[in-house]
């Protein structure tokens, strides 16, 4: 068999498991309640059977993913500890459904986060480099934005990745009449009026029209994201785009106090790259 119909089978497998899990461990319960209902069972409770059956298949599920999460495979244990020697309470009806709902919830987590294989040591994502490689080519550029200014850029891309417009604006506002008149700022104050432009839009339910605003060409070393023109199928969105990233990465490199939060969204930025990563022949 071949490489792709082995990871087809697997696949297939894995989903198969990912139904049985809240399959059994609801149905469990429901069947426990008819016995109990029916008169074959004093309590339903006692009846853990399929909620036990389920943590067993999760942490099947969790060790067969390229990648191990320590919750999910511990699955078992929990339901020995809970059904087969409870340390304090007997099982119930109420215990078997929470538990019936957080294993479920491990199943969506565990497929979401750990299904793809961890990176291979010394192999590093080409558009990650790529980000990398701009943000160096943006240092010098922005050097003299302080650190209150870059604070502010951060508030925009943040909040309009959050959905929080009324605070894009504002924010926006605010970022736009910190910065200095020289070619850099003027770049990134046009970026800023492109980000609150979107999301005044997006505020107005105005979901199709992303911004009136363009880059120029004399802009163009300015931007991440820089495309033949015949390969440009968006411009509105291209342009938004190259806005996001060029205010993720000034704020990167000049607001210690958003790292953290900012690093959480790097994946977000890469994606964007990525979209574009046939069009810059990446």
């Amino acid at each position: 068999m071949s490489a792709d119909g082995s990871q087809s089978d697997r696949e297939k497998t894995d989903r198969w498991i990912t139904w049985l899990i809240p399959g059994v461990a609801f149905g469990g319960l429901a069947m426990g309640i008819g016995l109990q209902t029916t008169g074959v069972i004093p309590d339903a409770g006692e009846f853990w059977y399929g909620s036990f059956l389920g943590s067993l298949l999760l942490g099947y599920l969790a060790w067969r993913k390229p990648r191990k999460d320590i919750v999910s495979l511990c699955g078992p244990l929990f339901g020995i500890l809970i059904f087969v020697i409870p340390l304090e309470n007997r099982p119930s009806i109420l215990l078997q459904f929470l538990f019936a709902v957080s294993i479920s919830a491990l199943v969506i987590r565990l497929n979401r986060r750990f299904s793809d294989p961890p990176p291979r040591k010394g192999v590093v994502d080409p558009m990650e480099q790529y980000l990398d490689e701009y943000m160096e080519r943006m240092r010098p550029m922005y050097k003299g934005v302080s650190g209150q200014t870059a604070h502010e850029v951060a508030s925009v891309f943040l909040s309009f990745k959050f959905g929080l417009y009324e605070n894009v604006i504002s924010e926006a506002d605010g970022a736009v009449s910190l910065l200095g008149d020289g070619e850099a700022g003027s770049v990134l104050k046009k970026a800023l009026r492109i980000i609150r432009e979107r999301a005044v839009n997006l505020r107005d339910s105005n979901v199709s029209k992303v911004t009136d605003l363009s880059f120029t060409a004399e802009e163009i070393p300015y931007l991440a994201i820089a495309v033949p023109e015949s390969a440009i199928e968006d411009r509105e969105t291209l342009q938004l785009h190259n806005a996001l990233v060029l205010a993720y990465t000034v704020s990167y490199l000049y607001s210690p106090d958003d790292e953290l939060a900012l690093e959480e969204h790097r994946k977000y930025v890469i994606g964007i790259l990525t979209s574009y990563r046939k069009e810059m022949g990446l």
